[in-house]
């Protein structure tokens, strides 16, 4: 790009020549030294132009995060890097109406908005800060239930049964059962207040979260958690609490530490969901099944305190007896029977009646009190095969058509 040449001056030695040319080539090196700086100074600032001019896919309905550039009386202005600039106008900066935005950011401020018109007749970029806010809250509270992480909500308003609170514009109840003692008493002490609650119950499509003073983790130091864990081995029994329950097993803590017992753990007969059998803030007595100190994870369980009711079901029973039990169940492919506390068999929709069944519930209902055969028995895999259609009498069936067509 740059020639660099030696220069020499008539009448001069050539020692002289010598000097005279080496300066010169200095000079010459450090002149298109500065020139190739420029030259990238230049390119530098056509690059940085070109992207400030470029314009990023945005599209009505995302969330961005803005630069807060004036607050004027009838909102806020703010530059997410679109071709027009940005306004919340003040009705959608905050879920309180009550909310003065100078009173919340200034200039310079980083928020998060959603865009609502990507262009108004204005000219300018139609955003709210609310519904960003909004939208951020279920995502926020969806991961709370999940890792079972703590948040913080305000208090609003007491009413009959508990406190109604506020997270990030969203409304939710904390019922008085699940107030940790300390809290419970004058409610009305706690409106406007912080609270650090767990979250127990989301529900999006029917605007319902439950809150829970009482699930709240004590924040235990790695070492005491540690300390805890060396504490406990297989086979212990433990006293614990409820933290939180899910679709496949509950949580419990047993004095700082939290271990899972899982559904299967829960009873020895078949339980539809957790929540069935337990709630959150109960006490219970729990067996450790196994406690792996590596992962701070504690497997329990609770079926291991009673009974195994499946040792002495061959003791008690044998194929071909004729037993009562309950309806206790409904599944598509059958009826589940109580035979006794914590032992079931099934009754398969194939053997409910010597007729075709569409659907189990046209024979059958919970609560029902029946008589069945036993048809399979093998306690080693818990299960227990029974029959309605082997006690019908043979004047019970129905002749078929083709007999009937025959006659």
């Amino acid at each position: 790009m740059f020639d660099f040449e030696e220069t020499k001056v008539d009448g001069l030695g050539d020692t002289q020549s010598d000097s005279v040319s080496g300066e010169a080539h200095h000079l010459t090196r450090k002149n298109s030294a500065e020139a190739s700086n420029e030259f990238l100074d230049a390119m530098d600032d056509t690059f940085q132009r070109h992207m400030e001019n470029m314009d990023i896919d945005f599209q009505e309905g995302d969330i961005v995060r803005g630069i807060v550039r004036r607050i004027e009386k009838s909102g806020v202005f703010i530059d997410i890097s679109h071709k027009s600039e940005g306004f919340v106008a003040n009705p959608e900066f905050s879920a309180d109406p009550h909310e003065d935005p100078a009173d919340v950011v200034s200039v310079g401020d980083e928020v998060n908005v959603m865009i609502v018109k990507l262009e108004s007749k204005e000219g300018y970029t139609v955003l709210s800060r609310k519904r960003a806010e909004f939208e951020l809250g279920w995502s926020a509270l969806s991961r709370a239930v999940k890792n079972r992480e703590p948040l913080t909500v305000r208090v609003t308003s007491k009413v009959d049964g508990g406190l109604v609170v506020v997270f990030s514009g969203i409304k939710g109840f904390i019922p008085v059962s699940q107030l940790s003692k300390e809290m419970e008493g004058n409610l009305d002490q706690h409106v406007g207040t912080d609270l650090e609650v767990g979250v127990l119950q989301v529900d999006r499509k029917r605007r319902k979260i439950i809150f829970s003073t009482k699930i709240i983790r004590p924040k235990t130091h790695r070492e005491d958690m540690l300390r805890i864990l060396e504490s406990i081995e297989a086979g212990q029994v433990k006293e614990g609490r409820v933290t939180s329950i899910k679709d496949f097993g509950a949580f419990v803590d047993i004095g700082g530490v939290e271990g899972l017992v899982h559904i299967s753990e829960m009873s020895w007969s078949r339980i539809a969901h957790p929540s069935d059998i337990l709630e959150p803030g109960q006490t219970i007595n729990v067996f450790v099944l196994g406690v792996d100190r590596e992962n701070s994870k504690v497997s329990l369980g609770m079926k291991q305190l009673e009974s195994d009711p499946w040792a002495s079901a061959s003791d008690k029973y044998s194929v071909g007896d004729v037993v009562e039990g309950d309806i206790t169940r409904l599944v598509a492919f059958g009826a589940f029977v109580r035979l006794e506390a914590n032992l079931e068999g099934l009754v398969h929709i194939s053997e409910l009646s010597p007729h075709r069944v569409s659907q189990v519930s046209d024979v059958v209902r919970i609560g029902d009190r029946v008589r069945v055969k036993i048809i399979k028995l093998i306690p080693n895999e818990q299960r227990i095969g029974l029959s309605i259609k082997a006690l019908a009498q043979p004047e019970e069936v129905a002749p078929l058509a083709s007999d009937v067509s025959a006659e």
